[in-house]
């Protein structure tokens, strides 16, 4: 059968230089080739829609698809939605279907509302190909794990299908599909775990790996990367996009020995978890080339660590920074604002922690955003300030509002941002100012840097002192 696989662009298009691409369907573009489908892949997730209509419409119409896969996560469902009816206008019979995150948690409102003809659940390399022989066959769907679809008016939910326990029985996937960017980017993506057994209550990802780590062999993944580069002689660095890269400190050193055993000139960037670094970890990973290493720091407020259930504590990001430090590999922290119980308060504390890590590097903080399947979107339900409707609107995701408006929630983004940049020094201060101004002319004026109070480096530790006085503090 002919597939074409198109992940749909999104709401808020990224920069066209982004080196991510849609990993999900070329694992399975590489399955489905191997039994005989004829499949392409369409990445415009960087793009607008407008940018792509045209293009989009006249790849469908010159492909002739029996099938057309959707990848469909909160930031672009109404690209996907729109694709939908510009699909079953250009061909009634071809079939539909769809997969991601957000296709996953909102599986029944999207078949009760859309014409799709079926939904995979989790994990697609089981379910997929199952589905589409089934499709081709027409076949009943009813024996399929891992799918939701629509009969007669009533969806019908398959169960879910098993994870995959052992990660190293999937083929790598078809790189070279997206090989134009990354020939633009020098830089190619590759996942090497699924699943987090923590409890952030932002995320949404276990709702769709699992909460059980599982995690690829060393030489498996080794492997890859040496595959990668053989393929794309012109590659640079290699992105290891897993939430938990380095949840197992003796795989990722079995990797490290691995790379520097074939002897592999390659860069590589990842992220970790504060609580699980070791000082020998952090030394092979500089060792095997890791040029950057991001962690999830999210406040530097014990309550608000606590109150997002993130499972560390500042003593251990306190301590992991001073080791990473101390072996000289470059890091940088996410960050965010507006979670259930933020304050200003919590916010200056904060920034008082984050002037104690040194060489720490963040541009952004992020303000809190509700997804489906998360527990922050189950209080939102509760506050009454969303509800399931919601998404079937053309409305961008939103911010967590109840406590803050989105207008507070920004000077409390850029507070934080401002007054980093103004520990690191006036030259850094600058900088960052005129990108501000450059990216968002508007808000620069609107907040200015009286607003900011980023004139004084004291303002901060001056507002904590006052505050533990009892005196009264005057926010921006």
């Amino acid at each position: 059968m002919k597939i074409l696989f198109i992940n749909p662009p999104s709401e808020t298009p990224f920069k066209k230089d982004d080196p991510y691409y849609p990993l999900g369907l070329l694992y399975l573009a590489r399955i489905l080739e191997k039994e005989g489908h004829k499949v392409l892949v369409k990445d415009y997730y960087r793009y607008s829609l407008n940018e792509k209509k045209k293009e989009i419409i006249k790849i469908i119409k010159n492909s002739s698809p029996d099938i057309v896969g959707l990848t469909c996560v909160t930031m672009n469902r109404l690209s996907n939605y729109e694709l939908i009816k510009i699909i079953k206008k250009i061909n009634p019979k071809i079939k539909i279907i769809m997969g991601g995150i957000h296709a996953t948690s909102m599986y029944e409102q999207i078949l009760l509302n859309y014409p799709v003809d079926a939904i995979v659940l989790g994990e697609g390399e089981i379910s997929t190909p199952k589905l589409i022989k089934a499709l081709g066959e027409r076949k009943s769907l009813k024996k399929i794990k891992g799918i939701a679809f629509k009969d007669k008016e009533k969806v019908h939910f398959t169960g879910l299908e098993k994870y995959i326990e052992n990660l190293d029985e999937l083929p790598f996937p078809k790189h070279e599909l997206c090989e134009k960017l990354i020939k633009k980017t020098k830089t190619a993506i590759v996942i090497t775990s699924r699943g987090c057994p923590y409890n952030c209550i932002f995320c949404s990802t276990a709702g769709y790996w699992g909460r059980k780590w599982r995690a690829r062999s060393a030489k498996n993944v080794v492997d890859e990367i040496e595959y990668l580069i053989k393929k794309f002689p012109y590659l640079k660095t290699i992105v290891f996009p897993d939430d938990t890269s380095t949840l197992n400190n003796q795989r990722m050193i079995d990797i490290c020995e691995d790379i520097i055993k074939r002897k592999i000139k390659i860069e590589w960037i990842c992220s970790g978890r504060l609580d699980v670094i070791s000082e020998k970890m952090l030394c092979k990973m500089k060792e095997a080339g890791c040029k950057f290493l991001a962690y999830g720091i999210e406040s530097g407020s014990s309550k608000m660590l606590k109150t997002i259930k993130k499972g560390i504590t500042r003593e251990q990001i306190e301590k992991t920074i001073k080791l990473t430090n101390k072996v000289g590999l470059d890091y940088g922290a996410y960050l965010m604002v507006g979670n259930p119980g933020e304050t200003w308060e919590t916010v200056k504390e904060t920034v008082l922690f984050i002037k104690k890590l040194k060489n720490i590097n963040f541009w952004s903080v992020g303000r809190l955003e509700i997804y489906p399947n998360t527990e922050v979107y189950e209080i939102a339900k509760r506050q009454g300030i969303i509800d399931d409707s919601y998404w079937l609107t053309d409305k961008k995701i939103p911010h967590y509002t109840f406590e803050h408006s989105e207008d507070e929630l920004t000077k409390m983004a850029y507070y934080i941002v401002a007054q980093h940049q103004l520990h690191k020094g006036l030259p850094n201060f600058i900088i960052f100012c005129f990108k501000f101004f450059l990216e968002k002319p508007k808000k620069a004026i609107r907040y200015g840097l009286l607003k900011l109070r980023v004139l004084g480096q004291g303002n901060v530790e001056k507002d904590m002192k006052n505050k533990s006085k009892g005196k009264k503090i005057k926010l921006l």
